[in-house]
């Protein structure tokens, strides 16, 4: 397995993921925004408690880019071949994904995607961090699932791509990557389970006490396979994430959420 994770930068981490709340919550409300449909009252209350910076802070930005969208929408079923209905990528990843890059929309800089859409991402971001997300495990600095390779997976390439477009944030190692459903996350679980990983038993108390000077790469790969045997048994999916914090976004939004 590389060993060339780069010493400065994010914390890559993977975490208990509620999937189905963010489909059933999460996504209908952002899809809502993209669409320009009228802002539900709980969401501007949220907007409203954003820490104030002058006009760099969320509580004007977000309500700044919901009217543009109110007046220019976007065409969420012409970018169906590109934006899923979950707001994953279905692009083709880059060949490397450390460091990140924006993934430009097909339809090209006139679209809302075109030129990097942060204020959107960052919401996102927020509303994933304060109501989806569960416990995490630290994973490595500044990497992506491609980390493991030759280890490879098409799940694992999904959970390090399926943020390219929705995840992306300023700095080019942070956000949310990606993320996997439930029947997803237990697939990976099975299939990291028939590698030969570290083992312990599958808890984040027994993930901690593991001996961090051993192969780096295959017990942090073992990480991941453990939590997501603990997501599947709980009946969750997993999301990995770099510098992804539901403290810093809690504290962002004075707890308004």
């Amino acid at each position: 397995m590389a060993t060339d994770g780069v010493a400065v930068g994010a914390d890559a981490e993977v975490f208990v993921f509620d999937y189905e709340r963010y489909r059933q919550e999460i996504v209908p409300v952002l899809t809502g925004i993209l669409r320009g449909d009228p802002t539900p009252a709980w969401l501007e209350d949220l907007f409203r408690a954003a820490r104030p910076m002058d006009q760099w802070g969320f509580d004007v930005q977000w309500p700044r880019m919901v009217e543009e969208l109110q007046e220019r929408p976007f065409d969420l079923a012409g970018h169906a071949d590109w934006l899923g209905d979950d707001l994953r990528y279905l692009g083709e990843p880059p060949a490397k994904l450390m460091h990140r890059t924006l993934m430009p929309c097909p339809h090209g800089d006139g679209c809302f995607f075109g030129a990097g859409s942060q204020t959107f991402n960052a919401l996102h971001e927020a509303l994933v961090s304060t109501r989806c997300l569960g416990s995490s495990q630290f994973v490595g600095r500044t990497v992506a699932p491609d980390f493991y390779r030759p280890v490879t997976d098409g799940l694992l390439t999904a959970l390090g791509s399926r943020g390219l477009v929705v995840g992306f944030q300023w700095e080019i190692s942070s956000g949310i990557l990606g993320w996997l459903t439930v029947p997803e996350t237990r697939e990976l679980a099975e299939r990291l389970d028939r590698l030969d990983l570290p083992r312990y038993e599958p808890t984040f108390a027994a993930m901690a006490e593991q001996d961090r000077n051993r192969d780096w790469a295959a017990l942090s790969l073992s990480f991941v396979r453990t939590v997501a045997t603990i997501a599947a048994g709980r009946g969750q999916g997993i999301l990995w994430g770099n510098d992804v914090s539901s403290e810093l976004w809690t504290d962002e939004l004075n707890g308004a959420f």
